[in-house]
């Protein structure tokens, strides 16, 4: 199956009971579920949400078949705009689980830390931004999709066929020539302007704890699949 999100968030809350620890996760879940039926038309996918506590550490995962997703995709205008549909979807649901995750937990501790991964759906999205620079070929770029839907490509061969005539599609930005620059002899390395000379310092990365205790795992295998879950000590 593909990858259609992934969110993973930290949130800054005391311990609870294990009981009430699973209780908390097994809303978690349902609530999440409920709106990925909202934001998401497809007509299967796979849930999974990791929940572990110390403080709250949490990751919910959104898995579909490549048959799923390319029926999603061909109701909208191209495939472009319906992978960016599914994206951005995706997100907002992801956003929901981490917004109720924290609201259930400590509504007055900080705000979540949440991180956001696209998974196939940007792969394939980043192919036609390397398309579109001249990064690669056309062909090139529809190998590299066949390799992202791995198993999934043999079971929708329609998948491959769009998107690669999506591909040749792409109107490729227009080819930079260099000129040589009026009173700049050629071959000198131009003047660092003040900006270059002091780069800006790169944010430093949330060091989020290492989780301990509980670890509840809430899945789907299908939308339609019972719910199970599984708790750890860890």
């Amino acid at each position: 199956m593909l990858s259609i999100g992934t969110t993973d968030f930290y949130i800054k809350a005391a311990s609870m009971p294990p009981a009430d620890f699973e209780a908390y996760s097994s809303r978690l879940f349902d609530e999440w579920e409920a709106r990925v039926s909202q934001e998401l038309p497809l007509e299967d996918y796979a849930l999974l949400l990791e929940v572990e506590e110390g403080s709250v550490r949490g990751s919910g995962k959104i898995k579909a078949t490549a048959k799923a997703v390319f029926y999603a995709i061909c109701g909208y205008g191209s495939v472009v705009q319906g992978l960016q549909y599914l994206r951005d979807h995706a997100s907002a649901a992801g956003d929901h689980l981490s917004a109720f995750a924290h609201k259930s937990a400590s509504p007055h501790a900080p705000p979540p830390i949440v991180k956001r991964k696209s998974g196939a759906i940007g792969q394939l999205q980043r192919l036609f931004v390397k398309v579109q620079q001249r990064e690669i070929s056309v062909e090139d770029a529809v190998g590299e999709a066949s390799i992202i839907l791995g198993e999934d490509a043999e079971g929708s061969p329609e998948f491959l066929a769009r998107l690669d005539e999506a591909l040749r599609s792409v109107q490729l930005r227009p080819e930079q020539i260099s000129l040589p620059l009026d009173g700049v002899e050629e071959g000198l390395p131009l003047e660092d302007s003040d900006e270059s000379k002091h780069p800006k310092a790169p944010k430093p990365t949330p060091i989020i704890p290492p989780a301990n205790h509980v670890r509840v795992e809430i899945w789907r295998e299908s939308k339609r699949g019972k719910k199970r879950i599984r708790v750890t000590n860890i």
